[in-house]
């Protein structure tokens, strides 16, 4: 692939927690450095090729899988993928050398860094949560730096040079009044934003369905991206609630950030980027099984901030929503100064800082 020689490239892939923030920092380089050559390694199974087409990057696909740590022939042909896309990158990077390697996570960057440290090739890491996942873990030792979304917890440090950044995220516009909302919605309506995440969160739409009927009762406005799995249950569920507004997913959720006066959602690092972007204060339901439980900890440090309130999936999670948002939501006070502290801590100039040190350490 002729693109790669002296380019940078990206990797990143699975969900849209590592594909964003990717993606912010790919058009930030453009911006800054348009001379740059810019490619991107993912898989065919995200949404990464269908942004790298809208976006112009050029995209090379890699056929791998997670490897699961049992035993099995799904195990041993995922462990053969891995090998050869290793072998493929080395041999590919000997022949067309990269400038340099940023990895937002996904295992669809193990092979690509495994090439880099084996070609010398210069690698950056960007770690979006309070835990740092295993490809990161693996590799931080030989990275130039990490550039971390959130100061890491727990007993995992990395060995390593590494920088709070933030996690790059969108820029967001000045206004969204010529966004097409759907018909009946009022953006002078108090709404509250119903959001698991680019997975969806179905154990908790199951949990809030009896809530958000009463926030409709009550007069609340609210929307809800449910994901695929709970869009029709939800759909049902709430037919008869003409203030409700469900989506089985939004392609951009910004303007309904911008028209919410609260979010309930998941704790994932990229989600939390956006909405405290926007001075948006959260409600946040960590889900449970998330790896490490570092969902858990995003939400407990946002907390600490003083712009989200977190509660635990279990059998109160209903009535623990539902008071936390009725404690924003009626309080002008409350709710300005979560605002506050939600601007105060965030992002918005991940991908400049970034973009900064990459320009100072490789000349650009």
């Amino acid at each position: 692939m002729n693109a790669l020689a002296g380019a940078i490239v990206l990797t990143a892939g699975g969900t849209g927690g590592h594909i964003f923030p990717a993606l912010s920092l790919a058009l930030e380089l453009r911006r800054r450095f348009p001379a740059t050559g810019l490619v991107w390694i993912g898989t065919s199974r995200s949404r990464e090729k269908e942004l790298c087409e809208k976006n112009g990057i050029p995209m090379m696909i890699l056929d791998v899988t997670g490897i699961r740590r049992a035993l099995s022939l799904s195990a041993a042909s995922a462990a053969l993928k891995f090998a050869v896309s290793v072998l493929r990158m080395t041999a590919m990077f000997g022949r067309k050398r990269p400038l340099a390697v940023v990895a937002f996570g996904g295992y669809v960057c193990a092979p690509v860094l495994a090439a880099a440290r084996f070609r010398r090739i210069p690698y950056f890491l960007q770690e979006q949560n309070t835990i740092a996942g295993l490809v990161n873990r693996l590799f931080a030792k030989s990275a130039r730096r990490v550039f971390l979304g959130m100061a890491l917890a727990g007993k995992r440090p990395l060995a390593c040079t590494c920088e709070v950044t933030g996690t790059p995220v969108r820029a967001r516009q000045e206004s969204y009044d010529g966004f097409a909302y759907p018909a009946g919605f009022s953006k002078a309506k108090s709404t509250v934003l119903v959001c698991g995440g680019s997975q969806g969160a179905q154990s908790m739409n199951d949990a809030l369905v009896p809530v958000v009927k009463k926030w409709a009762e009550s007069g609340l406005q609210v929307v809800w991206q449910t994901g695929a799995a709970s869009f029709d249950a939800v759909t049902a569920a709430c037919r008869s609630c003409k203030s409700v507004f469900v989506f089985s997913t939004i392609a951009d959720l910004y303007p309904f950030y911008a028209a919410a006066r609260v979010m309930v959602g998941r704790a994932g690092a990229s989600t939390l980027a956006e909405v405290s972007s926007f001075g948006l204060p959260a409600v946040l339901v960590p889900l449970p099984w998330a790896a490490e439980n570092h969902q858990w900890f995003n939400a407990g440090l946002v907390e600490e901030q003083g712009w989200a309130i977190r509660v635990a999936q279990d059998g109160a999670t209903a009535a623990m929503v539902e008071k936390a948002v009725h404690t924003i939501v009626s309080n002008d006070n409350t709710h300005g100064g979560m605002r506050a502290k939600a601007l105060e801590n965030s992002p918005a100039d991940a991908a400049k800082k970034i973009v900064e040190t990459l320009a100072g350490d490789l000349e650009l």
